[in-house]
């Protein structure tokens, strides 16, 4: 069966108790529910010391009010009449004291719980109902549990929350940290406190991240280094496998995932948090189940970073080609010294040269290209001597970066990097 608990209630306040038909003849079920809506369903409630029952079309009731702990009748009242709202007295009652609720309509009991308290709240606190479900034991618990359908296509709400007047507030709030809320510091349709998972997506035009430098501590800025972490990040494209939750049914297992959804059938792309957390350990996150998440959104400061960084060093680098074309810089190298030159075009798409100089007495000369991984792409053995110009095939390349050495009798002359888009 189910039950409805009622909490501390509000002086001058109407409280409603909904009440529930009872799955077997005793007090007892696998689960409790605060608010549970049915149409056809008797509904209490009280104001002050009066207890009132409202029930659809019956020409008989009986209600009897026992002890929670008990479950011996305290009180019973026995209704023949047409009106479908009765009220009776409940002042002989003890406040403070949780009390069971029965109602006989149509032949049917119908059953509630209710906790008939003195207000230890405020005048300024009112609750048009408050409801707590915190039986142990129980399979499963619901505070308030209410299924709305078969009206007009997407006029169907299961539950509706307005903020009215001009004071601001929020139409839903939830919290899993057991607090009774706080100042939402302007108007809201929703507000949760604490974690929010959905196992779908999420449809928004727009996002904001609180980023008010008044609510940080320790701000610095970030040191270079950002391309090169980012340069040992993997990009991975994969799909997701469905796996079940415990859903109290060992029958029909429930997915995680909603497979009219067609998210399992999408090819996904994303980062691994195995290897995320290698790198930049504070992005992230293990779940209260054990598995990983990446914070995405902070990651977008480090990609801006990085791209500062090879903006920064493309600058240099057409610097130094430009006073290298005009002869505003001089560079002067001697013959007898081995000179490594960065390529042109850089960066390059199709084809790029290197020009360097390979003196006379060299004996062994070799030109590596390596990715940024430091993985060996290609190796030239230089065989000419003096000036030496060196093509690479754009076509053979995939875009990134990549770095290139010249090295002359087993020294290395120099290190540069190119970059092919």
């Amino acid at each position: 069966m189910f039950f409805v608990v009622l909490a501390l209630v509000s002086i001058n306040a109407k409280v409603y108790i909904r009440l529930v038909k009872t799955t077997s003849g005793g007090h007892t079920g696998a689960a409790r529910t605060g608010i549970r809506t049915s149409v056809y369903a008797p509904m209490a409630f009280f104001e002050g010391d009066s207890l009132y029952i409202q029930y659809p079309l019956s020409t008989a009731s009986s209600v009897i009010v026992t002890n929670d702990s008990t479950d011996m009748a305290i009180l019973s009242w026995n209704f023949e009449q047409e009106s479908s709202l009765v009220s009776m007295d409940i002042s002989s009652l003890t406040l403070n004291h949780p009390y069971n609720l029965s109602v006989n309509a149509f032949g049917v009991w119908w059953v509630g719980y209710f906790d008939y308290m003195e207000s230890s709240y405020s005048q300024s606190i009112q609750k048009g109902f408050s409801a707590i479900v915190d039986d142990q034991g129980k399979e499963r618990n619901y505070g308030i549990y209410c299924i709305a359908g078969n009206a007009n296509p997407g006029w169907n709400y299961g539950i509706s929350g307005i903020v009215s007047g001009q004071n601001g507030g929020t139409g839903i709030y939830g919290s899993s940290l057991q607090d009774e809320g706080f100042n939402t510091g302007g108007r809201f349709a929703g507000l949760f406190h604490g974690d929010l998972k959905t196992t779908d997506a999420i449809y928004a035009s727009a996002y904001n991240t609180l980023a008010d430098s008044r609510l940080n501590k320790d701000m610095e800025q970030l040191e270079t280094g950002s391309l090169d972490n980012l340069m040992q990040v993997s990009v991975f494209r994969y799909g997701l496998k469905q796996f079940n939750v415990d859903n109290g049914d060992q029958v029909i297992p429930l997915g995680y995932y909603n497979d009219d959804s067609g998210i399992l059938e999408k090819e996904h792309y994303g980062l691994s948090g195995q290897e995320i957390k290698e790198i930049y350990p504070n992005l992230v996150t293990e779940n209260q189940d054990g598995y990983l998440s990446i914070n995405y959104v902070e990651m977008v400061p480090l990609l801006i970073q990085s791209i500062q960084e090879l903006k920064t060093e493309l600058d240099n680098t057409n610097a130094e080609l430009e006073s290298l074309k005009t002869g505003t810089k001089a560079i002067t190298r001697t013959t007898d010294q081995a000179v490594l030159y960065q390529n042109t075009p850089n960066p390059f798409k199709e084809k790029s040269v290197v020009n360097c100089i390979i003196p006379q007495y060299v004996k062994d000369a070799s030109f590596y290209l390596y990715d940024y991984s430091g993985r060996q792409i290609q190796c030239h053995e230089i065989q000419d001597r003096g000036n030496v110009r060196i093509e690479i095939d754009g076509t053979e390349l995939e875009p990134g970066i990549y770095m290139y050495s010249l090295i002359t009798d087993g020294v290395i002359v120099d290190t540069k990097r190119m970059i092919h888009i």
